[in-house]
């Protein structure tokens, strides 16, 4: 069973999930943890495979992932954390809040100039709304290079 409840930290992970680790490691411990998940492989422009893990929260269905690993190249690069996962930010800011709110409690997050439904904080997160209801719908923490023009280069 899965720990939806901890701690999110930017550029470092949630729970037993740690950025940079490998592929092989994230399986390992969700064999480990006897924690369900399911695969899904796409090609992204660059024609790069990446690996998402989908992880649901016990009797949910795959539509409401609580947690997707992002893989390139063998390491887990993002990690996503979507409106089943419990845990907060060092700031307070969790799914379900709404953008509003968001933006009181992060003064430096600005809109994503691609993605409407997007805002980018400096602290090393994106934060993911409804554009229906405007809470926050996905929580999403990276590696350091991925806010580098030169991330789609792989050599991270």
């Amino acid at each position: 069973m899965i720990d939806l409840t901890t701690p999110i930290i930017p550029y470092e992970g949630t729970g037993i999930f740690k950025l940079n680790s490998s592929y092989d490691e994230i399986i390992n411990l969700l064999k480990e943890n006897d924690i369900s998940y399911e695969i899904e492989v796409s090609n992204n422009y660059t024609g790069q495979a990446w690996t998402t893990i989908v992880i649901c929260k016990e009797g949910s269905p795959k539509e409401y992932s609580a947690i997707e690993l992002v893989f390139a190249k063998n390491r887990l690069f993002k990690i996503c954390l979507c409106e089943d996962f419990e845990g907060t930010l060092p700031n307070g800011i969790h799914t379900g809040i709404s953008i509003q709110e968001a933006k009181k409690i992060d003064k430096n997050l600005k809109q994503d100039e691609d993605w409407d439904e997007v805002y980018i904080s400096p602290d090393g997160y994106w934060l993911e709304y409804s554009n229906r209801n405007l809470n926050i719908i996905i929580i999403s923490i990276f590696i350091p290079a991925l806010e580098r023009d030169d991330f789609f280069d792989y050599k991270w």
